[in-house]
């Protein structure tokens, strides 16, 4: 069986680099996507420190509170029903606005509010120009402060980052509340952006959020799977659906219990490696929904039952991302419901 092996130390680890790096911060941490697949509750009961969580949906801020987590929850997307509003209320969300819309649904309410500016990303977000509308709407008692969010934080060095930091400075001077625009690559390079709050999310997982560089982050998630077929293979002969692997030589092949349906990539490009028994070996062929093969090397002594490493501490997720062109995000978020997490001490 296929298993994620959560590594809650690292979390913990990768938290409190975040802290260290914005020392004069408050720090939000972010489980969304049930912590970008690592587990919101579990994740969310471990980071004790944190001084508020945020999530994407309303359902995921329901989950944390049920769970019997205390700490501050923000709702990134915000609502757009009233009823909505009376469920934040009644479990004690607090709401980021986006959209005058909203300003309706939450009247009668007395809940608690960020704004968000809309600095450049063009996503979700208020012009600048009709702040103020907003800032009159909401009791000064309720407003929690002013956020924005980075469009090429990933490029340290992108010339948009400075400029969307200036408009969120600009405006929030005007208001006077808490601000906050740094996520993960802002924590980690641009401290400039650290503010009143920052909100870490795929640094937490042990993931690069920098396209330039290295960073000293603890990998949370090793996703392993068994050998569960070990086959002799002549020359000519081809593996998996097809056929776009052939044999050159005698060998062995390993068949590895893990397929896109739990969340492997299919796309992965020639030369793509797991880790097993001390070797990387190769995979072949097209990754099946249940499987997927490897060319085991001379030295591999693997039986059925051996267990390989997809990503993790061995194989880094980033390398899988890249073989796939695709991010560790959407890696970490794909690894799907019928694979079991596995929580341990052990850091990555």
């Amino acid at each position: 069986m296929a298993t994620a092996e959560i590594s809650l130390s690292s979390i913990e680890s990768n938290f409190n680099q975040a802290r260290l790096a914005a020392p004069n911060s408050q720090v939000m941490a972010v489980v969304k996507a049930n912590a970008y697949g690592h587990g919101a509750i579990k994740v969310a009961q471990r980071l004790t420190t944190a001084d508020a969580f945020a999530v994407a949906r309303l359902d995921e801020a329901v989950q944390l509170r049920e769970a019997g987590i205390q700490q501050p929850i923000t709702l990134f997307g915000g609502i757009c029903q009233a009823s909505q509003a009376e469920v934040a209320t009644d479990f004690d969300i607090d709401l980021v606005i986006h959209d005058q819309a909203q300003l309706e649904l939450i009247k009668g309410y007395s809940l608690r509010i960020w704004l968000k500016l809309d600095t450049g990303m063009h996503r979700l977000g208020i012009e600048a120009a009709s702040i103020p509308l907003f800032v009159n709407a909401i009791a000064e008692s309720r407003l929690l402060g002013l956020m924005s969010h980075f469009s090429d934080a990933d490029q340290p060095s992108h010339p948009k980052n400075a400029q969307q930091l200036e408009t969120l400075l600009s405006v929030g001077e005007t208001i006077g509340v808490p601000l906050s625009m740094a996520n993960s690559a802002g924590i980690l390079s641009f401290p400039e952006s650290h503010l009143d709050w920052v909100r870490p999310g795929i640094m937490l997982f042990g993931a690069n959020p920098l396209l330039d560089r290295t960073v000293d982050l603890s990998a949370a998630m090793r996703l392993t799977a068994p050998v569960i077929a070990v086959k002799n293979i002549r020359p000519g002969e081809t593996i998996g659906y097809g056929s776009t692997w052939t044999a050159s030589s005698p060998g062995r092949i390993g068949v590895i219990g893990l397929g896109y349906a739990d969340g492997y990539p299919r796309e992965i490009a020639k030369g793509t490696r797991v880790y097993l028994n001390g070797y990387e070996e190769e995979i072949v062929g097209r990754i099946s929904m249940d499987m997927l093969s490897v060319s085991f090397s001379s030295e591999q002594t693997a039986q059925l039952g051996d267990m390989a490493e997809l990503w993790g501490q061995r194989i880094p997720i980033e390398s899988i991302a890249g073989q796939a062109e695709t991010l560790s995000y959407t890696l970490m978020c794909n690894v799907s419901s019928r694979v079991p997490r596995s929580y341990t001490e052990t850091s990555g």
